[in-house]
């Protein structure tokens, strides 16, 4: 028999060990659909593009997740879009969306201090020098960490259901998660002033900007290592070749992270131009086929109206042959002689004036008898109330 101490060591091993495999990755309850129409995308040649590198460097697929959006069609690709990774400093794009909407709305200026800070200044050692204790000054001037992450849901468009605690709890995010985040930011950007121009000054040369150096990129990095030693290396951003792309890489124990990232940037980079390239011929063809469409249905509007205006024809066709009256007989009927019409005035049904006086007549008799029998029960009760409250003196 195992002894109750032992057990109960077994027992919280067991959760420290689960509570351990958490730490690295959150499972969710919740998995959105795969898109089913990727527009202009090429979802092979993407997946090509990820299993090829991971095939040349010896990585394991399932360390990495991968957002692509190509802002000219929204179009988007997922590769491991629901992995739950420790977000590192990516959380302080939304953070600092969020102050931006109040910026824009008047609630806050550039001169507003926040823990002795200017939103300026927050904005620079934020966004651009990826500031900690900044950053959590801001979230505490929001509100709790769980409350600000529940705004940050504002910026993706993801059901409730998808969130694990561990976003709530840890600031764990997905790839998925993250690239929404950014495509609102490029999307609706005028919502979220000086947040865009911040991010085009971070990491010179570091993370995307290593692998990209002839366009502007506007990037947040994400890198942290574990008490555990698990090293959690990403990065998201807005690349801004002749149709801007966004991307958004995340990975854990990748080994050489960041020229990984870099690596990625550049070989989507190559793949967005060829779909720059492509544009024209498929916005002509997308034309074409909503010209198309718009006179299919047109056609099928006008031959409804038809088959209406048809029916509606027939319907009153056959309308006079139903309502036209029967055939006289050769010979015409007889014709009853006219009988004498009563003197005075006929009421209706038939009653002649006099009848209807006598009615009359009776109902007021009935009428007057009913009101004296009514009178002389009133009194007879009077007089016995009357005689009965003597009765009690």
């Amino acid at each position: 028999m195992i002894p109750e101490t032992a057990k109960r060591i077994l027992a919280l091993l067991l959760c420290l060990a689960l509570l351990g495999g958490t730490a690295a990755f959150a499972e969710g309850n919740y998995i959105p659909p795969e898109e089913e129409d990727y527009g202009i995308l090429d979802p092979d040649a993407l997946q090509q593009i990820v299993d090829a590198y991971c095939d040349r460097k010896g990585l394991n697929r399932e360390n990495i997740s991968v957002g692509f959006c190509y802002t000219a069609t929204g179009d988007t690709w997922y590769y491991n879009p629901d992995t739950w990774y420790y977000s590192a400093s990516m959380y302080k794009v939304p953070v600092m969306m969020i102050l931006a909407e109040r910026y824009k709305a008047g609630e806050i200026t550039d001169e507003t201090r926040i823990s002795g800070l200017t939103l300026a200044e927050a904005n620079e050692y934020i966004l651009v020098y990826s500031h900690n204790d900044y950053a959590h000054a801001m979230m505490h001037y929001i509100g709790t960490d769980a409350e600000c992450r529940t705004l940050y849901q504002d910026y993706a468009e993801l059901p409730k259901e998808y969130y694990v605690q561990d976003f709530y709890d840890y600031s764990y995010f997905t790839a998925r998660f993250m690239t929404q985040v950014m495509k609102t930011l490029y999307y609706e950007q005028e919502r979220f002033p000086n947040v865009i121009d911040h991010l085009l000054l971070a990491q010179p040369g570091q993370y995307f900007k290593a692998g990209i150096t002839d366009v502007p990129v506007a990037q947040k990095y994400g890198n942290f290592q574990d008490s555990m030693g698990r090293q959690f290396t990403h990065d998201t951003g807005i690349i801004y070749t002749d149709n801007p792309f966004i991307l958004t890489i995340m990975s854990k124990n990748m080994g050489q992270s960041d020229a990984v990232v870099a690596d990625f940037c550049h070989d989507f980079e190559d793949y967005a131009r060829t779909l720059d390239a492509a544009l024209p011929a498929y916005e002509l063809a997308q034309q074409q086929a909503a010209e198309e469409e718009a006179r299919r249905l047109a056609e099928e509007e006008e031959q409804r109206r038809l088959a209406e205006e048809a029916a509606a024809q027939a319907e009153s066709a056959e309308a006079p042959a139903e309502t036209q009256p029967a055939e006289q007989p050769s010979d015409p009927a007889p014709v009853a002689e006219p009988t004498a019409a009563p003197s005075g005035p006929v009421y209706p049904h038939g009653v002649s004036r006099g009848v209807m006086i006598g009615f009359g007549i009776v109902i007021v008799l009935l009428l007057a008898a009913f009101l004296v029998e009514y009178t002389a029960y009133l009194r007879e009760r009077k007089y016995a109330r009357s005689a009965g409250s003597r009765g009690r003196r």
